[in-house]
């Protein structure tokens, strides 16, 4: 049997069709374009979509989301006509195959406990580093999502005050864009950048500014770590985003766990690893597909 997966982004939307053993068979996209309403939106989402032989569909989607499956925050300028529509009552009445939904972050969390490298653990949390910090928490079977659905928003991990007294959040130190801020705060004005890639690029060839800013945002991603060791010690926390691939970066975070362990609490006890999301950019579709079926499996 095939499913059909979909991962509603703010740049792309991406589609997969998978088969019982969780192997993609086909995939594309297509650009997310503005819509002036929720239904020409879903019209776009669901044009010329191969449904024939497709059982079910699991959407991966931005923003909290209630259990009726109604989107209850705004997310990214492209998606966010979406707010407050129900995503399943949407997609069900245009490709009529059973249809769940869940959040993005949480689809790729659920991938990776399931199939990934957080299978066969008893806990586990995934953060995903992109222009915010994407995530959630798991047990040995499910996606912990809270009582409101806010369960894993690690961006909104508060980690201190800015110094006229607001909040300050974790997706302000430790997203990529934190980085190109913190790199940019430090730069010449001709040196300043625009993108993470530039940056990473400066540190392995030595360049001091880069170097300094990669230690701070690391330092500041442990925090975010060190944070979710305190209130749920899971066995693995797996990281996730583009740069989660570079193996270099995942052996910095753990020398930067290392080397702040003096400062850290239970750090003679504690045993929780750090790793890389498996699945990577195609974490969000297969989950997506993995939480329709065990929704239809319940029903």
């Amino acid at each position: 049997m095939l499913d059909l997966g979909i991962d509603i982004g703010g740049t792309f939307i991406k589609y997969a069709v998978v088969d019982d053993e969780n192997n993609i068979v086909r995939r594309w996209k297509r650009e997310t374009i503005p819509c002036d309403t929720a239904a020409a939106f879903y019209d776009y989402l669901c044009a010329d979509l191969p449904v024939e032989n497709i059982r079910y569909v699991g959407v991966s989607v931005p923003g909290v989301i209630a259990p009726d499956s109604t989107i209850l925050s705004q997310a990214a300028a492209n998606v966010r006509i979406t707010y407050k529509t129900n995503v399943i009552e949407e997609v069900e009445k245009r490709l009529h195959r059973p249809t769940h939904a869940l959040n993005d972050a949480k689809s790729a969390g659920l991938c990776e406990m399931r199939i990934g490298n957080g299978k066969g653990t008893s806990s586990s949390a995934y953060f995903v580093i992109g222009t915010g910090i994407g995530g959630c928490v798991c047990d040995d079977r499910h996606v912990w999502e809270g009582v409101d659905r806010i369960a894993g928003e690690f961006s909104n991990l508060v980690c201190g005050f800015h110094e006229d007294g607001s909040i300050a959040h974790l997706w302000e130190i430790a997203s990529m864009n934190a980085l190109i801020d913190i790199y940019n705060r430090d730069a010449k004005e001709e040196a300043k950048k625009r993108y993470g890639t530039e940056i990473t690029a400066l540190y392995h060839q030595g360049d001091p500014v880069a170097i300094r800013a990669l230690d701070e945002w690391c330092k500041n991603i442990c925090l975010g770590f060190e944070t979710i060791i305190c209130f749920y010690n899971p066995e693995v926390i797996c990281v996730g985003g583009g740069i989660s691939k570079e193996d270099w970066f995942i052996e910095k975070l753990r020398d930067t766990m290392r080397q702040e362990a003096l400062g850290r609490a239970f750090s003679d006890i504690c045993t929780t690893r750090i790793e890389r999301c498996l699945y990577d950019n195609d974490a969000n579709l297969l989950g997506a597909i993995l939480f329709a079926r065990q929704k239809q499996s319940e029903a």
